[in-house]
Protein backbone atom coordinates (compact mmCIF):
# COMPACT_ATOMS: atom_id res chain seq x y z
CA UNK A 1 0.00 0.00 0.00
CA UNK A 2 2.91 2.54 1.22
CA UNK A 3 4.47 1.45 -2.44
CA UNK A 4 1.97 2.34 -4.54
CA UNK A 5 0.44 5.57 -2.76
CA UNK A 6 5.00 6.75 -3.38
CA UNK A 7 4.82 5.48 -7.17
CA UNK A 8 1.35 7.60 -7.07
CA UNK A 9 2.60 10.92 -5.89
CA UNK A 10 6.35 10.25 -7.75
CA UNK A 11 4.62 9.24 -11.41
CA UNK A 12 2.45 13.16 -10.15
CA UNK A 13 5.45 15.03 -9.78
CA UNK A 14 6.74 14.02 -12.96
CA UNK A 15 3.77 14.90 -14.75
CA UNK A 16 3.34 18.06 -13.55
CA UNK A 17 7.18 19.06 -13.57
CA UNK A 18 6.65 18.07 -17.50
CA UNK A 19 3.70 19.69 -17.70
CA UNK A 20 5.11 23.20 -16.72
CA UNK A 21 7.75 23.07 -18.96
CA UNK A 22 5.75 21.93 -21.86
CA UNK A 23 4.66 25.41 -23.17
CA UNK A 24 8.65 26.60 -23.12
CA UNK A 25 9.45 23.82 -25.19
CA UNK A 26 6.29 23.75 -27.51
CA UNK A 27 7.40 27.38 -28.12
CA UNK A 28 11.39 26.99 -28.87
CA UNK A 29 10.09 24.16 -30.91
CA UNK A 30 8.05 27.11 -33.10
CA UNK A 31 10.79 29.92 -32.85
CA UNK A 32 13.06 26.75 -34.77
CA UNK A 33 11.06 25.92 -37.04
CA UNK A 34 10.72 30.01 -38.40
CA UNK A 35 13.47 30.06 -40.92
CA UNK A 36 12.34 26.89 -42.57
CA UNK A 37 8.82 28.61 -42.79
CA UNK A 38 10.44 31.92 -44.45
CA UNK A 39 12.39 29.33 -46.46
CA UNK A 40 9.27 27.64 -47.77
CA UNK A 41 7.75 31.24 -48.08
CA UNK A 42 11.53 32.49 -50.75
CA UNK A 43 10.83 28.99 -52.79
CA UNK A 44 7.32 29.67 -53.15
CA UNK A 45 7.78 33.33 -54.35
CA UNK A 46 10.54 32.85 -56.54
CA UNK A 47 8.50 29.86 -58.42
CA UNK A 48 5.67 32.24 -58.92
CA UNK A 49 8.54 34.56 -60.35
CA UNK A 50 9.71 32.03 -62.75
CA UNK A 51 6.15 31.21 -63.71
CA UNK A 52 5.55 34.71 -64.17
CA UNK A 53 8.88 35.11 -66.86
CA UNK A 54 7.97 32.08 -68.94
CA UNK A 55 6.04 32.85 -71.97
CA UNK A 56 3.05 30.46 -72.42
Amino acid sequence: MTTTILAAIGALTLILHTAARLPHALADLLRAFLPVINALDELRAALARGRRRRPS
